[in-house]
């Protein structure tokens, strides 16, 4: 009986860490979706499809962003006006994911931005999920290589 109980007791403990793990993959690919359609739509300045992939209250915080002294904090609207003005993306990067943390409702990532190959610029990225269980890009610390 008590061999009965140890093996069903390790059978449901294997049965839940299957599911999260399963849940955390799931997350993990809607997350790199909404990373990827934002690259690509960055990439377009397509700034329609960018409001749909930052949150209301995203920021860009640049630290010695190209050889300045200082830190730049850049809101949302600034952000997205400078998409359309064309003074930022434009560039079409490819995406290496270097990690990824789940907590509940809330996402980091750390990534790789390549172009022509080589390395352009380290990521790292907080993402939100709104009330909708859509996740979105609250914050971006950009580091230029």
């Amino acid at each position: 009986m008590r061999t009965f109980f140890l093996i069903t007791l390790f059978a449901t403990g294997m049965l839940i860490n299957a599911t999260a793990q399963n849940h955390n993959s799931e997350m993990e690919a809607q997350i790199k979706k909404v990373i990827l359609d934002a690259e690509k739509a960055a990439a377009e300045r397509n700034t329609e499809a960018l409001e749909q992939l930052l949150h209301q209250d995203y920021r860009v915080i640049a630290n010695r962003f190209k050889g300045s002294t200082g830190t730049t904090i850049m809101s949302r609207e600034m952000y997205l006006d400078l998409m359309e003005a064309g003074k930022i993306g434009g560039t079409p990067y490819a995406t290496d994911f270097k990690n990824i943390l789940v907590h509940d409702h809330t996402a980091t990532v750390e990534l790789l931005w390549k172009a022509n190959g080589k390395a352009a610029m380290h990521k790292f990225l907080a993402l939100v999920q709104d009330e909708n269980n859509q996740w979105k890009i609250i914050s971006d610390v950009p580091v230029v290589l």
